[in-house]
């Protein structure tokens, strides 16, 4: 019979699971429990997955839940971790992430199922590479994730998973998980590189290469050559074929190099109940694919944080496939982007973002630099009214697409672009919407890319254009390159226009 201190706290030798089942005094005083008190060595040898499982079966059974403790040490392990399907609240607790570390002596698909409600994963490296075997990427994903919610991450790292470092499923109820101070999701993910690819269209077919089985995935990227276009969403995945978009620029022949950039740092896939996540000063550096991959969620919050040579993007929201579900409502606040391969933050189907003020250093080899680096690969940006972006004290936003007819309605829209024929041979006519039914500030921009020779005039049923009838408005002189701004004055009953703002690029 193992030695049992007054406190009720486990000491000495491992106790039998079925003494584990019956015994009285399993509780600890504070609801801590050292996993090395279930035999686990931590030494980087022994294979601790019987002692770290059984102490996961034992600690999500205790009413009201409670806290596993990892001292510092290497905890190999040669299956996966698996968390019951509990709502009990228990923390994972390491020494600090870069002295305790969890990592598989053999391959498997992910290190740890990660299930349950409340609680927090804190100090712990998940790593997916064996070190005693040539840092082999033995786990595809370092945390499985799965029905968590009201979930804190706090200075945990997952790192080197051969695809992606934690993966949030669209199964279950996933919400309201909050990732903080110095989280590391690094050097995740595989590119995989040949010759033996052709196809055109939306479709690449491979003479040798196998996609499902090299772990390519919907949301993995195609890479084609190089500079801006050379990079396709990966949409769907047979064992000889892919399918992406856009469609391919040129048809791909075989000889002709391809890449494709597998995994993530961090994946929040789409789901139903996958809602509200905050990611605060956090670290995304060095993953195959994207850092950050959000795929048709509502509620991502980004605040912060570092996104550094991703091989593809830092960022990429609303990669969930068109016309199913958009990313909802989703903030990214002073991040900082270096070195990252093709854009800072791929954009293809938001709806209601806010950019605010970040870093764009330019990304290595593909869009340009500032806010060309914000980008869609996709050309399709949902609501881009709905999309804002201030970047060094200027506001950008994407502009719907016009026709050339001679009347042009606002209403329903905050922005417009002009673009007319030379030679047009009358004015454009620029339907102004009704007086806003708010009291907040309502501001409207026309983007004038060419005005066709012709002025652009501006007129409202409902409201006065610079203090004149409505039905008259005014006229702008025609040209090229420059914004009417327009915004609502209740003080004159009239929309303002000013129309003396050239385009800064």
């Amino acid at each position: 019979m193992p030695f049992k201190s007054k406190q009720g706290k486990l000491f000495g030798n491992r106790p039998s699971k079925s003494e584990l089942d019956t015994r009285s005094d399993i509780n600890s005083t504070d609801g801590t429990y050292n996993v090395k008190c279930f035999g686990a060595k931590g030494d980087g040898t022994s294979d601790d997955w019987e002692a770290l499982q059984e102490a996961v079966d034992v600690i999500y059974r205790q009413p009201g839940g409670g806290a596993l403790f990892f001292p510092p040490g290497l905890y190999r392990i040669s299956r996966p971790l698996e968390v019951p399907d509990t709502d009990n609240a228990v923390s994972w607790i390491g020494h600090s992430s870069k002295s305790t570390v969890i990592a598989p002596s053999e391959p498997m698909d992910y290190l740890v199922r990660m299930r349950g409600e409340g609680g927090k994963v804190e100090g712990i490296k998940f790593r997916g590479t064996d070190p005693l075997n040539g840092y082999a990427q033995n786990a595809k994903v370092c945390m499985l994730a799965t029905n968590i919610r009201d979930k804190a991450f706090s200075n945990a790292a997952f790192v080197w998973g051969a695809v992606h470092g934690l993966q949030i499923t669209g199964e279950g109820n996933n919400n309201l998980c909050v990732f903080d101070r110095l989280c590391v999701f690094s050097q995740n993910g595989t590119v995989a590189k040949g010759t033996d690819g052709s196809g055109s269209a939306d479709t690449v077919q491979f003479r040798d290469f196998n996609p499902v089985r090299n772990d390519v995935h919907v949301g993995a990227y195609l890479k084609i050559g190089s500079g801006e276009g050379s990079v396709y969403h990966i949409d769907a995945v047979t064992s000889d074929r892919i399918t992406i978009s856009p469609d391919l620029k040129e048809p791909l022949d075989e000889g002709s190099e391809y890449a494709i950039h597998i995994g993530c740092g961090l994946q929040t896939d789409r789901g139903s109940d996958n809602n509200v996540y905050g990611i605060y000063d956090c670290h995304f550096v060095g993953n195959a694919g994207a850092g950050l991959m959000v795929r048709g969620l509502y509620g991502h919050h980004i605040q912060g944080g570092n996104f550094d040579s991703n091989g593809i993007t830092g960022i990429h929201i609303g990669s969930g496939m068109i016309n199913t579900t958009p990313a909802y409502s989703n903030t990214i606040n002073h991040s900082y982007f270096e070195a990252n391969g093709y854009a800072n933050v791929i954009l293809d189907y938001p709806s209601g973002l806010t950019v605010l003020d970040p870093l764009l250093a330019e990304p290595v080899d593909g869009t340009a630099g500032d806010v060309a680096s914000i980008t869609s690969l996709r050309g399709y940006y949902f609501d881009f009214d709905s999309t804002s972006i201030s970047y060094n004290g200027r506001q950008y936003g994407y502009v719907a697409e016009t026709d050339c007819s001679s009347s042009y309605q606002m209403e329903g829209t905050s922005q417009l672009a002009i673009d007319r024929p030379a030679g047009a041979r009358s004015p454009a006519v620029i339907q102004l919407p009704p007086v806003p039914p708010h009291q907040f500030g309502e501001k409207l921009e026309i983007f004038v890319e060419d005005s066709g020779g012709q002025p652009v005039h501006l007129v409202c049923e409902h409201a006065g254009v610079n203090k004149l009838p409505g039905e008259r408005g005014i006229v702008v002189p025609g040209g090229i390159g420059f914004v009417i701004t327009v915004f609502y004055s209740p003080r004159n009953s009239s929309w303002m226009v000013s129309h003396t703002l050239p385009v800064q690029l």
